[in-house]
């Protein structure tokens, strides 16, 4: 079987970075599969990164390899991640993108120690990460690597809030039609509303709505949708319409559900 190599980074795809990493990766490993997941993520935002790659990896099969160059330059730790959870690695700076996407233990996570100013460390992906990625998908050995740690660095993030009236959520992903997805979870909601009365508070009490619609297309053009997606997240959205600017929401925006 090919090996499948992924990439999620915030280098837009005008730079030559994208070619660079994945020519020195094919000159050691021939029979191997690129899938670009994304490289639209807002510079270092390593939550947006984590969010995008939590949403798709599990479609991938065991041992694929994940190469995440988001913030990925070193501090002056120079510490460098690398994990196996769900059969698949994972591979980053070590800035907290898989507590971010991993809901358990690792399976195997090793520090990689690379000091602040190694050579080529302005590029990473291409000095360290590829090089880790040919090694691993030669090898697998991830104890080999590094120093074996028994959980990855996690902070909170990607998780709504529950207090005993309310849902404190909010905006983590704009998507490409301006539709604002939150981290408030259908699973959440079923558990604490479910049944009750309800409001949806949109950035302040002044916007709000009490309906979760099935579609988009349960309510007419220009109006307010509300919605739990295909990712189980309660989605903000505008029918034929821009959500994020018309209703002035962006990431980190406040998105509340009030419950009775």
């Amino acid at each position: 079987m090919k090996q499948i190599i992924t990439f999620t980074t915030d280098w837009n795809n005008s730079d030559y970075y994208i070619g660079a990493v994945k020519a020195s990766i094919i000159a050691k490993i021939s029979d191997v599969v690129f899938v670009d997941i994304s490289h639209d993520i807002e510079s270092f935002s390593v939550s947006q990164a984590a969010f995008i790659l939590k949403s798709v990896y599990k479609k991938f099969p065991a041992d694929t390899i994940h190469i995440i160059g988001v913030d990925s330059e070193p501090d002056i730790n120079g510490k460098i991640l690398a994990a196996k959870y769900d059969s698949q690695y994972f591979i980053c700076n070590d800035n907290g993108c898989t507590g971010l996407i991993f809901e358990h233990k690792p399976e195997t996570a090793v520090i990689i120690q690379t000091g602040f100013a190694f050579e080529g460390c302005s590029f990473t992906e291409l000095n360290v990460f590829s090089d880790i990625a040919i090694y691993i998908s030669k090898n697998g050995n991830l104890s080999d690597l590094g120093n074996l740690v028994d959980d990855v660095s996690r902070f909170a993030g990607l998780t709504a809030q529950i207090e005993p009236d309310m849902i404190n959520g909010e905006v983590i992903y704009i998507d490409s039609y301006s539709n604002a997805i939150t981290n408030i979870t259908k699973e959440i909601f079923d558990e604490y509303v479910s049944g009750k009365k309800f409001e949806i508070l949109l950035n302040t009490n002044q916007l709000k709505t009490d309906r979760i619609h099935p579609s988009y297309k349960s309510v007419d053009k220009g109006e307010l949708v509300c919605i739990f997606n295909s990712l189980g997240l309660l989605e903000i959205a505008i029918r034929e319409g821009k959500a994020s600017q018309l209703l002035s929401l962006n990431r980190k925006s406040s998105i509340r559900i009030r419950f009775k």
